[in-house]
């Protein structure tokens, strides 16, 4: 039995090995190769047969061996690329598609001699824009009839033409397959680009519309208004070269002067940013105007035509001579130098590094050009500029703020004292008077002066009282606001309910300034409210003090507007304390006013 099992394993063995032996060898049929790619570097145009391909191969080199340059002039040129594929023939019934992966020219692709770009299938490839991946449909009517036996090399050749170097393919990203397939990848190609693109887009609108908030709550200057100018210079040279716009609208937009023309006025608005009170130079200003002369020329003239070219040499040369110039001035003006933050001697220099890498750099594979990125760049900049501008601005307010109502305070004080020497010390020695001569006036009469110069006298003393109270010396403003309250409620004749009286130790000026709000809340409830109760509450949470003043009165809407100055007073002490003030007015149903102070250690 065992001698039998070993004579089967022996033969079966035996017959796979012969079977192995004798089986065809397979290829990969989900794989559709593709040859070396050559390039052709010689002038005009290569000499090719009916089905495209090259008679001269004297010209042609291994794309390996190709090295594009890393500096050029940005005139138009041109280059050809070539190489061949295998089809099997499982794909005989599948739509085939060439893709040529994300290019910075223009291209016309031909295949076995059939120019793709012309037919009815690549309708879409006629608006193929820098950056974006190219896919051309293969169509079957026209190719399969020249290699029926599906082993046959099919001829690829594509001729790119452009202003910008590398005028190149990458090898690894040119694929033949099924067009689903590739269509996919590409989506994800570009919808990468797509969203680096449209984040700074974003982010520089963001930018326009924090400058415009900035200019609703009264930060007029002139640097905001520039600043907003510029973002949107900026944005608009990012997005009318990219991705984002519908293709016939993206495509026209890319191949017009349109990116220029907003580079141009981005440069121009960065210089006038960073000139000494926003003036530019003469010269300037000349070369200004005849790069905008030199726009309408663009304007005018057919895309990739070669004056054209030299126009769009001539915009950027201009360019760099507003940028130049306005440079050599911070470097040797010291009265030209931007008063902002940052120095504008290094944003210059920064947007003429990002204008040499456009105009010289042979490698452009960015989302956006290199220019529109320095711009950004700057953007970013200038918007810290602009924000510590606002801060100064606010900042001085607020110190003007501080002194108005330190005056004020210093008024009342000699008020106090004036009252108290003058008339309280007129009221002390006419009360005395009336003692003295009570005798000789009628009894009557001396009753009715002597009760009347003590209503006069409790008057002022709640006047002095009102003015500068005691209470609040010791740095807690709840017994001062309670005992304001009890006096002024009993007075107007309204309820008086206090919740809770948490003390708090403050400054003797916070203590201050958290009376005088709950003061003007106070008057505003006995005034205009119309209110029946007042409720009054002290609570330290944390390192929270809150004051409540709730009243049951007719609410804010009729008061505002009597009273609009004594809630700016109130809003103003909030601020010089860091305290945080809310007004909840429900119509019928009264008002809540909350003040919250922090407790600083």
């Amino acid at each position: 039995m065992i001698y039998f099992m070993a004579l089967l394993l022996s033969l079966t063995a035996f017959f796979s090995t012969c079977v192995k032996a004798e089986a065809p060898k397979i290829v990969d049929p989900t794989v559709i190769s593709m040859s070396s790619w050559e390039v052709y570097q010689g002038k005009g145009n290569p000499s090719m047969d009916s089905y495209g391909r090259p008679t001269s191969l004297s010209q042609w080199q291994k794309i390996t061996d190709y090295k594009p340059p890393y500096f050029h002039f940005p005139l138009l040129t041109q280059r050809w690329f070539r190489s061949t594929f295998l089809v099997g023939w499982h794909y005989k019934n599948a739509q085939l598609a060439l893709s040529l992966g994300p290019l910075f020219a223009d291209a016309q692709v031909y295949v076995n001699g059939v120019k793709l770009t012309q037919l009815e299938e690549n309708r879409a490839a006629r608006f193929y824009r820098h950056s974006q991946t190219r896919i051309y449909l293969l169509p079957r009517h026209k190719l399969w009839f020249s290699f029926l036996d599906f082993r046959r090399e099919n001829q690829i050749l594509v001729h790119l033409i452009g202003n910008k170097e590398p005028l190149t393919l990458n090898p690894k990203q040119v694929q033949v397959g099924n067009y689903e397939t590739l269509a996919l990848k590409a989506k994800d190609s570009d919808t990468l680009i797509k969203i680096a693109q449209g984040s700074m887009v974003a982010l520089l609108l963001s930018f326009c519309l924090f400058s415009i908030f900035m200019r609703a709550v009264g930060f007029k200057e002139r640097d905001n208004s520039l600043f907003g100018a510029y973002v949107v210079c900026v944005a608009g040279g990012i997005l009318s070269d990219s991705l984002l716009l519908p293709d016939t609208l993206g495509y026209g937009s890319a191949h017009s002067p349109f990116p220029a023309l907003f580079s141009t006025f981005a440069v121009f608005v960065l210089v006038v940013l960073l000139s000494p009170r926003q003036r530019v130079a003469r010269l300037t200003g000349l070369l200004f105007l005849i790069n905008l002369f030199v726009l309408l020329c663009l304007f005018l003239e057919p895309y990739n035509g070669t004056f054209y070219q030299g126009l769009l040499v001539c915009n950027q040369v201009l360019s760099a001579a507003i940028l130049l110039h306005a440079l050599f001035r911070h470097a040797f003006f010291k009265r030209t130098e931007s008063k902002s933050p940052f120095s504008g001697r290094l944003l210059l220099i920064l947007t003429s590094l990002g204008w040499l890498a456009q105009f010289f750099w042979a490698f452009n594979y960015s989302p956006a050009q290199p220019l529109n990125i320095t711009l950004f760049i700057a953007a970013i900049i200038l918007l810290l500029n602009v924000a510590q501008r606002f801060r100064a601005m606010a900042s001085s307010l607020l110190t003007l703020s501080n002194r108005l109502v330190s005056i004020r305070e210093i008024e009342r004080e000699r008020l106090t004292r004036d009252i108290h020497d003058g008339v309280g010390q007129g009221l002390s020695t006419l009360k005395l008077l009336i003692n003295l001569n009570a005798s000789k006036l009628e009894s009557n009469l001396g009753e009715m002066l002597k009760s009347e110069v003590a209503n006069t006298s409790n008057t002022l003393k709640s006047v002095i009282r009102n003015l500068k109270p005691i209470e609040v010396m010791s740095g807690s403003p709840t017994q001062a606001i309670i005992s304001l309250a009890q006096h002024n409620c009993s007075l107007a004749g309204i309820t008086l309910k206090i919740f809770s009286k948490d003390e708090v130790t403050l400054s003797q000026e916070g203590a201050y300034q958290v009376y005088r709000i709950g003061q003007e809340a106070l008057n505003n409830a006995i005034k205009h409210s119309s209110a029946q109760e007042i409720t009054l509450s002290f609570r330290v949470t944390g390192n929270i003090y809150r004051v409540q003043i709730t009243d049951d009165g007719k609410g804010m809407e009729e008061e505002t507007a009597e009273d609009s100055y004594g809630m700016n007073s109130m809003n103003e002490r909030s601020m010089i304390l860091g305290a945080s003030l809310s007004v909840d007015s429900q119509g019928s149903n009264g008002t809540t006013i909350l003040l919250e102070v922090p407790i600083h250690d």
